[in-house]
């Protein structure tokens, strides 16, 4: 059973991926969910940061393989891997738990169309902790990684399911690989934007904005100084 849900599972995903965003454009004109109140920059900051060095992890694991494993071949190397991936999990994790309170407080509220976002944010928030669960639970799990999801991500790929080590994993790993796909399937049907978890510009602006007032205050501090 549990290979036919992983050969099968993730084709279904993308499916209901498709299927979800075919509705938002056809059907609801790309309607997004409603704006509600925003997060303190300093946790849209941690988010990009957070996002960033998951992403940079599994990226760079699944498109040069050999080259990471060469890496988590040394014990003192995987532990560092898999410090600075925790700490990223858990900012994403602190990110969306805000984003997911807005959410909720608008939900109570009144304001239409919550229900999607707050289902989504829910599921992301339970897909990072239980990633978090995973790397303080069981060691080497970067390791795991490398050698049994990216080889079975890449069969998917090419149409050629190899199920058998992700099948025979622990169950709290099947889990969150399950929870992946429920989320894949699901995102679109929330409406909401990706810049919502990834707010990269806004983040970008307020660094400009800030270096940019330092820059502008440097010669007038230097004056100050020959004025003494």
């Amino acid at each position: 059973m549990n290979a036919i849900v992983f050969a099968y599972g993730p084709y279904f995903a993308v499916f209901g991926f498709l299927a979800a965003r075919m509705y938002q454009w056809g059907i609801l004109r790309n309607r997004p969910a409603p704006s509600v109140a925003p997060v303190s920059p300093a946790t849209e900051a941690a988010l990009v940061l957070g996002v960033m060095t998951v992403l940079v992890g599994h990226v760079t694991t699944s498109v040069a393989p050999g080259a990471m494993r060469a890496l988590l071949s040394d014990p003192d190397r995987v532990a560092v891997i898999e410090t600075v991936g925790l700490v990223g999990a858990l900012l994403v994790a602190y990110g969306v738990a805000a984003r997911l309170r807005r959410r909720v407080q608008a939900f109570r509220a009144g304001i239409p169309l919550q229900g999607g976002p707050v289902a989504v944010l829910a599921l992301l928030l339970v897909v990072c902790l239980s990633g978090v669960y995973l790397t303080v639970s069981y060691r080497w799990m970067t390791v795991w990684y490398a050698y049994i999801f990216v080889p079975y991500t890449r069969s998917l790929v090419f149409m050629e399911p190899l199920t058998d080590a992700v099948a025979a994993s622990p169950w709290a790993v099947r889990q969150h690989t399950l929870l992946i796909m429920l989320l894949v399937a699901a995102w679109p049907a929330s409406g909401l934007s990706l810049v919502e978890l990834f707010p990269i510009r806004a983040v970008a602006r307020r660094f400009g904005e800030g270096a940019g007032a330092r820059i502008e205050g440097a010669p007038s501090d230097a004056a100050a100084e020959q004025g003494r």
